[in-house]
């Protein structure tokens, strides 16, 4: 009786242990997670002046034009930032150089059912911009890595909500079967999230204190 007394003592212990060890580490998953809205809310009240602008267009333009420049720059590489999380995400390839106008029309019926692959299928429903078009008035496609690493220097959170939201999307969905339909989904993410972001930029940009700063 003794031995089988310490047996069942021995497995509770271990037992214990282990539901304690899981709890630690469900704690420290949820810790260790961004708080988005507080992360937008500093995004929103932060600022990018136009001495920033300047800097964002090699201080090759007056400062009107600068501001005007960077402030496109800004938006379209927070963009940018997510889609490049996206296809990694999804496992897809570089995003392509940029084309004319006539590819942001929505694809037809027809071109999609005509993708072969995922990947292919995706291309087609990547969401577009014509500032991230060959048409664009105000950036050009090589200006597009300096905005991106601007953003990550004084924005890296950025990278890393689109990146969680990303994996938290696929890991909820383990059983998911990807298709079409998930591609939708990862697409529709991607879209809600670029929209609280830019919109807390928006807010950062045309704030009263960063207009007082940047006033030249």
């Amino acid at each position: 009786m003794g031995t089988i007394t310490t047996l069942i003592i021995c497995l509770s212990l271990a037992s214990s242990l282990n539901a304690g060890i899981t709890r630690r580490s469900s704690n420290a998953t949820s810790v260790s997670e961004i708080d988005m809205d507080t992360e937008l809310e500093k995004i929103s009240k932060s600022c990018i002046t136009i001495s920033d602008y300047k800097l964002l267009t090699n201080n090759d333009v007056t400062w009107f034009i600068a501001s005007m420049i960077g402030r496109a720059l800004v938006e379209e590489s927070v963009s940018t930032i997510g889609l490049l999380e996206l296809r990694g995400a999804l496992h897809f390839g570089p995003m392509t150089p940029w084309r004319d106008r006539n590819f942001l029309r929505p694809p037809t019926e027809q071109e999609l059912g005509s993708a072969s692959s995922l990947e292919q299928y995706y291309e087609l429903k990547e969401p577009k911009s014509i500032t991230r078009s060959l048409d664009s008035l105000m950036i050009m496609e090589k200006d597009i890595p300096r905005g991106v690493a601007f953003m990550d220097g004084r924005f890296p959170v950025i990278r890393k909500m689109f990146r969680e939201k990303f994996e938290k999307v696929m890991i909820n969905g383990e059983k998911m079967v990807m298709d079409r339909k998930a591609v939708d989904r990862m697409i529709e993410e991607y879209q809600a999230m670029d929209k609280k972001i830019r919109d807390a930029i928006e807010k950062a940009k045309d704030s009263y204190e960063c207009v007082v700063q940047s006033y030249p």
